[in-house]
C-alpha cells in the first residue's frame, strides 16, 4: 500500500510516542478519520497493532479507551472479577497488548522522566494501617496533614494486570483502607500516557480510583474520584498543588494535595492528590450536577484551540471528549463558541461572546498558565484544559494539568521546526535517545557518564557500524547500519520495521544527524576517530558546569540541539530553530521564539491565529488590558517569594521524610530539595541542564514581568 505523506507523518508521529521521539510535524490538513496521531496524555492504544494509526478524530487527536468489559463481562454486573479479567488478560496476551502496553519493557529506568537522577527502583518498606496515623477530622484534600491510603489487591502480580489493561475500560478491584475505614472494590488503573510509558515497571506510575465502580454511593470524605499522580518531571512534588492553589483564588479549579501510598503492605511513596473534574466538582463550584463537560486531552499537536471546524460535530468529536451525557445541544453550542469568537470582529466580539463564555474567567485561565508559565498550558499546546458549559449555556473554561508549572518554558509545541531545537529544552531526538545512550554506555549503573563511559560507547557503536571494517563509512552505510545499534523499542516492529532495518526504528529520524555532526572535515565520509571525536566534543560542551558525568537531561538537551532533525514536508511554519529554516506547518511545530530562561513573553501569541482564545480576546483592547492586568496581580502577589515561600516550605516540611523514605520516587532526595530554594547559575538557564528551582523561579519571573513594557503601561 502505498501512503500519502499526511498518513507516513501520522504514522512517524505515533511512533514518536512509542519512542519519545517528538520531532515530527503536523500535517497541514488533517488526516481523514481513522488516520490517527498521537495522544501523549490520553489512553495510548494506537489502534490494534500498538504504537500505529488507530482509531480517533481529525488527526487522530483522541483515542478513545478499548472497551473490553462488555467483551468479558459473563454476569452482567458491567465490572470485571478475577475470572473474567483473566480472560480478558489472556485475549489480549494473545494479541501481544502486554508487550505493548506494558511500558518500554521494564527496562532499567525505562524512557525516565525529566530530571538528574532517576535512582534504581528499590521495593519500600513494608507498613500497615496500625503504623501511620489517621486523620479522620480532617478533609481529604487538607494541605496539612499526610494522610497515607491502603490499597489491597487480590493478585501478587497487580502491576502486571494493571500494565495490560492500560489504555482499556477495564479497572483491576481492590480494598482501600483510608483513616483505619474499608472501602471495598475500588477500581484502579494506571492513567496518563506520557509520564506511563516514559517509565517501565517497578516505577512510581500514576494511578486512578474509583470508589463508585460496584457500589454507586461509595465514596471517601464525599468524593467518588481519586487521581494519584507521580509527579513525573517534578521532582519538588508541589508544583500541581501550588498551581491549583493559586489558580482556585482566580477561577474554578480542582482542590489537590500530597498522600502516601501503600500497596499490598509495601511503601510506594509520595504521590500528589488532585481532584476530579465530574459532578462533584461542578456542585462544588456552580452549585448544580447539570451541565456538560468537556476534556481537552493532551498532545503536542493539541487542536483544543476553540478554532472553527465548520459545522460537522465529528471534527469536533476528535478532539473535545465529552465527559457528561452526549447532548446534541452542548455539541451545536460549542460550535457556536467557537464559530463566534473565530468570525466576530474585534469591535463586537466582547458583546457578542458575552452570554456564551465568562470572559472574564478565560482572561484568568490563560494570564494564570502565562504568568506561572504552565508548559502543558492552551499557550503552548492549545490542550489540556477541561470546560464546562452551565445549565443557561455560558461555558467555562477551567485548568487540569499542572505538573509542568513553574518551569521553563519549553516542551512539546513550542519552539523550532526541523531547523533546529526551538525552544529551550525543545521535545527533540534526545528525548528518545538520552535513556538509551545511558542504557547502553553506563557500566557501572550510577544514570551518569563519564567522559570515557561516553567516548568508549563511540568506539562500542563503530565496530557494529562498520562491520567489514574498512575503517570509514558513507552516509548511506551509516544509516543503514545505524539500525543495529538503536533497533527499535520492544512492540515497534509491528509496523513494518522488521528488526527497524527497513522500516520506521530511530535509524531513519537521526542516522544524518549524526552523520552530519560526526563528520568533522566534511568529506562525505566518517571514521572511527571523527566519531570518537565528536562524541567528546559533545561531552565538554554539554557538561557545561564541569560536573564531570552528564545525566539523562544533559543528554536529551544536547542531543535535541546537537542532531539535524528530519524533515517530513509540510507547508512550513515561520522560521524557527537556531537555523532559521522554515518548521512544518501546523500549530505548536511551526517554530517558537527564542526564550531567555523564564523571560516569556505575556503576548507571545497574541497574533497567532492559531491559538484563537488568545488573538482574538488580546485583539480587543479592553480585554488586553485586563488580561495584562491580571498578569501583572499575579506577579505582584502570588510570586512574591515572602509570600510564596511559607506555603512552600509548609509543604516539602511536611513531605520531607516520606520522600527521603521513598523507594520509588523519579528524581533524588537532593534534587527534592534543591527544587525548591537553590539558585541555578545563569547560564544553566540555557543550556543543558536546564532545572530551575522554585524561588529562583518566583523571583526571576516576578522581575520579568513587572519590569515588562506593556504591563508597566497599566495605570494603577
Amino acid at each position: 500500500m502505498k501512503l500519502r505523506s499526511t498518513h507516513l507523518q501520522s504514522i512517524a508521529l505515533a511512533l514518536a510516542l512509542g519512542n519519545a521521539l517528538s520531532v515530527l510535524a503536523q500535517p497541514s490538513e488533517a488526516p481523514p478519520p481513522g488516520d490517527g496521531g498521537p495522544d501523549f496524555d490520553g489512553p495510548p492504544p494506537f489502534g490494534p497493532g500498538g504504537f500505529g494509526p488507530g482509531p480517533g478524530g481529525p488527526g487522530g487527536m483522541m483515542q478513545p479507551k478499548r472497551e473490553l468489559v462488555k467483551q468479558f463481562d459473563r454476569n452482567g454486573d458491567k465490572w470485571l472479577n478475577n475470572d473474567e479479567r483473566k480472560a480478558a488478560r489472556e485475549f489480549l496476551s494473545q494479541q501481544g497488548a502486554d508487550r505493548r502496553r506494558g511500558g518500554p519493557g521494564g527496562r532499567r529506568g525505562g524512557f525516565g522522566p525529566r530530571g538528574d537522577s532517576q535512582e534504581p527502583a528499590q521495593p519500600g518498606p513494608r507498613v500497615s494501617p496500625a503504623d501511620v496515623k489517621s486523620f479522620p477530622e480532617a478533609p481529604l484534600y487538607a494541605s496539612n496533614v499526610l494522610r497515607t491510603v491502603f490499597l489491597e489487591f487480590e493478585n501478587a502480580d497487580w502491576e502486571k494486570e494493571l500494565e495490560a489493561f492500560h489504555g482499556t475500560d477495564i479497572d483491576v478491584p481492590a480494598k482501600l483502607t483510608v483513616d483505619g475505614r474499608n472501602y471495598s472494590d475500588v477500581g484502579v488503573h494506571f492513567r496518563g500516557a506520557s509520564s506511563y510509558m516514559m517509565l517501565g515497571s517497578g516505577r512510581k506510575r500514576s494511578l486512578n480510583l474509583s470508589l463508585d465502580l460496584v457500589h454507586p454511593n461509595q465514596n471517601v470524605g464525599g468524593y467518588r474520584t481519586l487521581n494519584l499522580l507521580n509527579s513525573h518531571g517534578d521532582p519538588t512534588f508541589l508544583r500541581t498543588v501550588l498551581y491549583f492553589d493559586i489558580a482556585r483564588e482566580y477561577l474554578p479549579a480542582p482542590k489537590a494535595n500530597l498522600l502516601r501510598v501503600v500497596i499490598n503492605g509495601e511503601s510506594w511513596g509520595v504521590y500528589v492528590s488532585v481532584q476530579q473534574f465530574n459532578k462533584d466538582f461542578v456542585q462544588e463550584w456552580f452549585g448544580t450536577k447539570k451541565g456538560a463537560r468537556w476534556k481537552v486531552p493532551g498532545s503536542p499537536r493539541g487542536r483544543g484551540s476553540l478554532a472553527s471546524l465548520g459545522d460537522d460535530v465529528a471534527a469536533y468529536r476528535g478532539i473535545y471528549e465529552i465527559k457528561s451525557k452526549e447532548d446534541p445541544k452542548s455539541w451545536a453550542d460549542l460550535i457556536k463558541l467557537c464559530r463566534v469568537l473565530n468570525e466576530t470582529s474585534p469591535d463586537k466580539l466582547e458583546a457578542a461572546l458575552t452570554p456564551l463564555l465568562d470572559i472574564d474567567g478565560a482572561l484568568k485561565f490563560l494570564a494564570l498558565e502565562n504568568a506561572l508559565i504552565n508548559n502543558d498550558g492552551y499557550w503552548v499546546r492549545t490542550s489540556d484544559y477541561d470546560i464546562y458549559q452551565e445549565e443557561k449555556g455560558r461555558f467555562h473554561l477551567l485548568p487540569y494539568d499542572a505538573n509542568e508549572t513553574f518551569s521553563l518554558p519549553g516542551g512539546p509545541g513550542f519552539g523550532g521546526g526541523p531547523g533546529g531545537p526551538g525552544g529551550p529544552g525543545g521535545f527533540g531526538p534526545g528525548m528518545f535517545l538520552a535513556p538509551v545512550l545511558v542504557e547502553q554506555a553506563d557500566k557501572n549503573r550510577d544514570g551518569k557518564l563519564v567522559k570515557e563511559e561516553f567516548t568508549a560507547l563511540a568506539d562500542a557503536w563503530f565496530d557494529k557500524l562498520d562491520p567489514d571494517k574498512a575503517g570509514k563509512l558513507t552516509l548511506e552505510q551509516f544509516t543503514a547500519n545505524l539500525a543495529d545499534v538503536l533497533p527499535p523499542p520492544p512492540g515497534q516492529q509491528g509496523l513494518g520495521a522488521r528488526g527497524g532495518r527497513d522500516g520506521f526504528g530511530p535509524a531513519m529520524f537521526v542516522g544524518r544527524g549524526f552523520f552530519v555532526a560526526g563528520d568533522g572535515n566534511k568529506d562525505g565520509l566518517l571514521t572511527r576517530a571523527e566519531l570518537k571525536n565528536t562524541f567528546a566534543k559533545w561531552f565538554t560542551e554539554w557538561d557545561a558546569d564541569k560536573a564531570g558525568s552528564l545525566n539523562e537531561e544533559k543528554l536529551r538537551v544536547g542531543l535535541s540541539g546537537a542532531l539535524v532533525r528530519p524533515d517530513f514536508g509540510g507547508p512550513g511554519g515561520p522560521a524557527g530553530g537556531q537555523t532559521g529554516r522554515r518548521g512544518p506547518g501546523g500549530a505548536g511545530f511551526g517554530g517558537g521564539p527564542r526564550v531567555n530562561g523564564v523571560e516569556l513573553d505575556p503576548l507571545i501569541a497574541a497574533n497567532d491565529s492559531s491559538k484563537p482564545l488568545l488573538s482574538k480576546l488580546l485583539a480587543v483592547p479592553a480585554l488586553r488590558t485586563r488580561y495584562l492586568g491580571y498578569v501583572r496581580e499575579i506577579a505582584e502577589t502570588q510570586l512574591d517569594w515572602n509570600k510564596l515561600s511559607p506555603r512552600v516550605q509548609q509543604y516539602q516540611a511536611l513531605i520531607a521524610d516520606a520522600v527521603k523514605a521513598d523507594t520509588r520516587k523519579l528524581s533524588s532526595f537532593e534534587a527534592f530539595e534543591k527544587g525548591v530554594a537553590a539558585d541555578p547559575p545563569a547560564e544553566s538557564l540555557r543550556g543543558p541542564g536546564r532545572e530551575i528551582s522554585l524561588k529562583s523561579f518566583a523571583d526571576r519571573r516576578r522581575a520579568y514581568l513587572l519590569n515588562h513594557a506593556e504591563i508597566k503601561k497599566l495605570a494603577r
